[in-house]
């Protein structure tokens, strides 16, 4: 159902918003539809253009997506700290409430902003409501709640200039299934918005992204040259370990007060350029070099005294600075000189960071999001002319990009990583997951970088950015690399084993105070062959509080919520499901519970598989995401036949007898669990067993 609203005549005057055209009532609205204003006008108080109420159905609790108040983000410039706030019992006023027991991370835990991009409920009817704020052209819409829990949607652009016309403003979805509710709610935002974004499944993942990376900023941080960056790369050669591409970070700008000056790298830390790092190219091993840049050239935009030459006529004022945005044609001509550049040297790809921040710093303008819309497309095309792998976007979280990932496959989705700091650590691996259910359905959700050999959680981070299926980025020092975290991602040649959609929360754990309730944080992934893999998280802050939690049967039925194309809840197998424990290297059959019991910052990797004919494989036990390994599975009552991507040891389980295979050892796990010390490395291998 689409609804059109007539609001001729509304007009933003004097210095004060009108009252409220419409309330967008859902307590009575059914299914799913989007909501437009026709024949719109209005012009503008500082950005913001009209407001309308919001009357939400009796819900339980739910996920509101927004800023938080310690963050040097404010609204609309979340970067990449979107976070997920909580509301509980049909009372939004909740959203403000016991702040600090919400997000443990100093950076955003200060409680929530009150503007949001999304929300998801729980009713009280069982089911689920979606709330999708969208942005078109010059203009964008958010949530708004007051301290007194009463709910707004805003229309703004962010300017000074007047609007008028048809503008969309919300999609919304009311499902009995909370992950068909967020499907629906992307299907008709995707359809309103007309090419701006499209599915995930729809685009092209860069060859390169399948494989293991290395990343310089948490080792180097600004502190590279071009010795440093050669020598990391020769030590990454020398570690053995298949790191199959190079992301060169901040730090080589030709720049003053984080003003850009010029394309090239600074001559004094790189007098030869990129030469000297892109000759380490070999296609066996670093085979692709990326670089970084910033959205606006650099963080604070473009220095008047710069060597673009001609571009300059199609920069605007950009605080005490210049910026892109002139023209749509002015802003195509700035990304393809300036992804050009990038392409000119030699380098396969890009993280472009800072995306969110135009909004904020660009005010005195008719629309800054006018302008923000089309430099993200401008970026978007440049990028797909030029870029053969393709482009990471970072702190994006911003409505124009959110919704304006035309071609990208992947997009940070959460707080950065870094070493040595708990509270940041789990806030990350909330929100990487939590964000994944919107930001998922368009773009793989890259979880960051990490180091391998973090002492507090560098295997509970390789397991996480495995769940994601985006880049897996390692940013240790080469020379402190952790083998035993490390090689379980990954083929012998780097490629990366990668889930058939990325990992998302379950039911239970989306609205869930992750830090306070004593309740363990559980996500999901499918996996090849009608698999899947779970994993329990302890992210209790602060304190090493134990968490006991379980997995039934019935959560497999949820592998298939982030699925494109969209699928039905995976059907429980006749013969039902079997579970094994990654780390303790046994497990049951799931026809009853699995216990789990986390103390301190931990996890818990489950993986599921089920039962054909007597017969489940687990697959290879060294990887991670062991079931991926896994080419095909062929089960009779008497025998197995498996074939394995790259050989190497093999769990299977069996429901009787002992199960036999030629000149191949078997070891008793326990349970009907068995493992095949298979001969490691050989590509597509077959075992044949019996009884």
């Amino acid at each position: 159902m689409s609804k059109t609203i007539q609001l001729l005549g509304l007009v933003c005057v004097a210095g004060a918003l009108s009252a409220p055209a419409a309330t967008f009532d859902f307590s009575s609205d059914t299914g799913s539809g989007v909501y437009r204003v026709e024949n719109f006008s209005g012009t503008p108080t500082d950005g913001t253009l009209a407001e309308f109420a919001v009357t939400l159905p009796a819900f339980e609790r739910g996920a509101y997506f927004g800023g938080g108040l310690g963050s040097n983000f404010k609204w609309p410039r979340l970067a990449n700290q979107m976070t997920p706030w909580f509301v509980y019992n049909n009372d939004m006023s909740t959203l403000f409430a016991e702040p600090f027991s919400k997000n443990p991370c100093g950076t955003v835990g200060r409680g929530a902003q009150s503007q949001g991009m999304f929300a998801l409920y729980q009713l009280e009817s069982g089911e689920y409501l979606t709330l999708l704020t969208l942005g078109k052209g010059s203009v964008m819409s958010w949530l708004d709640t007051s301290e007194n829990g009463e709910l707004k949607l805003v229309l703004g652009n962010y300017g000074k200039g007047a609007e008028s016309g048809t503008v969309p403003l919300l999609a919304w979805a009311k499902e009995p299934d909370m992950y068909r509710s967020l499907h629906k709610a992307w299907e008709l935002a995707i359809d309103e918005l007309e090419g701006s974004t499209d599915w995930r499944m729809n685009k092209t993942y860069p060859e390169a992204m399948k494989y293991l990376g290395w990343c310089s900023w948490e080792h180097f941080r600004k502190k590279i040259d071009s010795d440093k960056l050669v020598q990391a790369a020769k030590t990454i050669e020398e570690s053995g370990l298949p790191i199959r591409w190079f992301l060169v970070d901040d730090g080589f700008q030709v720049e003053q007060k984080l003003s850009l000056k010029s394309f090239a790298p600074k001559s004094n830390t790189f007098p030869n350029g990129w030469a000297p790092l892109l000759s380490m190219r070999k296609e066996d091993k670093i085979k692709w070099f990326g670089l970084w840049h910033s959205y606006m050239g650099l963080w604070n935009g473009i220095h008047k005294q710069n060597d673009f030459g001609a571009l300059n006529k199609d920069f605007i004022p950009f605080g005490k600075n210049l910026g892109p945005g002139k023209s749509k044609e002015g802003a195509q001509r700035f990304y393809d000189a300036f992804i050009g550049s990038v392409a000119d040297y030699g380098f396969d790809f890009v993280k472009i960071d800072n995306q969110s921040l135009y909004n904020n710093k660009q005010g005195n303008i008719d629309s800054s999001v006018q302008v923000n819309n089309w430099m993200s497309e401008a970026l978007e095309n440049a990028v797909k002319a030029r870029m053969p792998q393709g482009m990471i976007n970072c702190m994006s979280q911003g409505t124009p990009q959110v919704l304006g990932t035309r071609y990208s496959a992947v997009s940070r989705v959460s707080i950065d990583y870094k070493l040595n700091d708990l509270a940041k650590a789990k806030a990350h691996i909330e929100q990487s997951y939590v964000c994944t259910l919107f930001q998922g359905q368009t773009v793989w959700p890259d979880h960051d970088m990490f180091h391998s050999s973090d002492p507090d959680c560098g295997e509970l981070m390789a397991i996480s950015k495995a769940m994601s299926g985006a880049p897996i980025y390692l940013s240790d020092n080469p020379s402190d690399f952790c083998d035993a975290f490390i090689r379980p991602l990954a083929y012998r040649d780097g490629e990366l084993l990668r889930p058939l959609a990325p990992g998302f929360p379950l039911p239970d754990s989306v609205m869930l105070d992750v830090y306070k309730s004593g309740k363990a944080f559980r996500v999901i992934a499918p996996l090849a062959n009608q698999c899947a893999a779970i994993v329990a998280y302890n992210l209790f802050h602060p304190g090493d509080k134990t968490i006991k939690t379980e997995v039934t049967a019935a959560d497999y039925a949820h592998a298939s919520g982030m699925s494109q194309p969209r699928e039905d809840s995976w059907v429980l197998p006749e013969e039902g499901v079997v579970c094994f424990d990654w780390r303790k290297g046994s497990g049951q059959k799931l026809d009853k519970p699995y216990r789990v019991e986390l103390t301190g910052f931990s996890d818990c990797l489950l993986l599921l598989a089920p039962v054909q004919n007597g017969w489940a494989v687990i697959g290879a036990r060294e990887k991670y995401l062991s079931p991926v390994a896994v080419k095909s599975v062929e089960a009779t009552d008497q025998s197995l036949e498996v074939c394995m991507v790259e050989s190497g040891p093999l769990v299977i389980w069996c429901a009787q007898g002992t199960p036999k295979a030629k000149n191949v050892p078997a070891q008793d796990l326990g349970n009907g669990f068995w493992k095949f010390d298979l001969p490691e490395g050989r590509a597509d291998f077959s075992l044949q067993i019996g009884k």
